[in-house]
């Protein structure tokens, strides 16, 4: 459900277009220059600078979130709610996350124009600025390397590829940024204390009041995770094994999170899953990913119990369907591909203790939520899970 290129320091947040462009900092232009060195580019950076005014930056947020997310922001919050990886969506919680991402922008690349865009009179102290121009411009780099920043904002059918993506991209910018701003006397395990740093602080991050933690794990994952895979993709290759991560991301947050033990079956088709009903039209059909699962089972379970079912992960696509006549009346149809029959057995354990729960948001007007996960007749690693679905008929037989 992630479709957001980054938010954080690299907030994307308006169609820079929209601002004309003015000379860039002298710092920043210097910094480009040494991005370029470091990367080994062969046209080296000097993307145009744009400005926003502070007071506008929450404006162009949301014209920018509605322009890529696929989903009006308020139904994709619906959706997150429905498939119970937040709580019902209180009032006012589209403009607290509109608060929340502004706050945290100093700049950030725009890849559809090539381009800084730049906040004036920013929220963030101008400390960071040297720390924020190396990582944003690595961003630049990315897109005329790779164009990873345009691919990842392509990823629009599939959640947890673009989340495990996006961590490449991240976790490249924080090295170049630690890299480029490391003093010459730092003692040769530096890079690893920040990886450790950056991870315990992630998992410490305390969500602002009145916001979700699902939108601040979502936030700090692709950094904290990002960040450790590509270090030792730098520790053991080089530039040259980092860019293989970027031309070639990790497909899913399950190859990111176990590297030595890749994902090796076909991945769910959106043919698995039973078509939307007469009266019933797809809000999204995407991809949770082990990531995905893991925090929705953790809102349930203890987090070692949530995480040890979430390993045996190995796919899955879901659709979420809204009646045409009752916009309170919701279904959704999931088939989940585990690692082996006895991964399937876990999972399937803790599906069933933690969905009635989860999904609770499918009902409509005090319906009660039918709940049905089961395993998948003729597969030792598949589950179907079919919760308030419109039909009783599943896509295949069970036993």
């Amino acid at each position: 459900m992630r479709r957001k290129y980054s938010i954080g320091v690299a907030l994307l947040l308006a169609a820079a277009a929209a601002f004309a462009a003015q000379p860039c900092p002298t710092e920043l232009a210097a910094t480009a220059s040494r991005v370029s060195a470091l990367r080994h580019l062969a046209t080296p950076l000097a993307p145009p600078c744009r400005w926003v005014a502070q007071d506008q930056v929450r404006r162009v947020l949301d014209t920018k979130l509605r322009h890529d997310l696929p989903l009006p922001p308020e139904l994709f919050l619906e959706s997150l709610t429905r498939l119970g990886l937040i709580d019902a969506d209180p009032p006012g919680l589209y403009s607290r996350l509109l608060d929340f991402y502004a706050s945290q922008v100093l700049g950030f690349y725009e890849p559809s124009t090539d381009s800084m865009v730049l906040v004036a009179n920013p929220v963030a102290p101008s400390s960071t600025a040297p720390l924020v121009w190396a990582h944003e411009l690595e961003h630049a780099a990315q897109e005329h390397l790779f164009h990873l920043p345009s691919r990842l904002l392509g990823m629009a059918d599939d959640g947890d590829a673009q989340r495990a993506a996006s961590a490449m991209a991240e976790g490249d910018a924080m090295l170049v940024m630690f890299v480029l701003n490391a003093p010459p006397d730092a003692p040769a395990d530096t890079l690893d204390a920040a990886a450790a740093t950056l991870a315990n602080q992630a998992e410490a991050t305390e969500p602002p009041p009145g916001l979700p933690r699902y939108f601040v794990a979502d936030l700090t994952f692709p950094y904290a995770a990002g960040f450790s895979t590509v270090l030792a993709a730098y520790r053991r290759g080089g530039w040259p094994a980092v860019n293989a991560l970027l031309a070639d991301p990790p497909p899913s947050t399950a190859d990111l999170l176990h590297p030595d033990d890749p994902v090796q079956t076909p991945p769910v088709g959106d043919g698995e899953l039973p078509a939307a009903p007469a009266g019933f039209t797809t809000v999204t059909t995407d991809t949770l990913g082990e990531w995905g699962l893991r925090f929705l089972l953790a809102r349930h379970l203890p987090a070692e119990a949530a995480e040890r079912a979430a390993a045996g992960w190995a796919g899955d696509r879901l659709r979420l369907v809204r009646s045409d006549a009752d916009p309170g009346r919701w279904g959704l149809a999931w088939r989940l591909r585990c690692r082996s029959a006895g991964a399937r057995r876990e999972l399937l354990e803790a599906l069933r203790h933690v969905l009635p729960a989860a999904l609770s948001g499918l009902r409509g007007h005090g319906r009660p939520t039918s709940l049905v996960a089961e395993a998948v007749a003729g597969s030792s690693r598949d589950i179907e899970v079919l919760a308030a679905w419109p039909e009783a008929t599943s896509t295949a037989p069970r036993r």
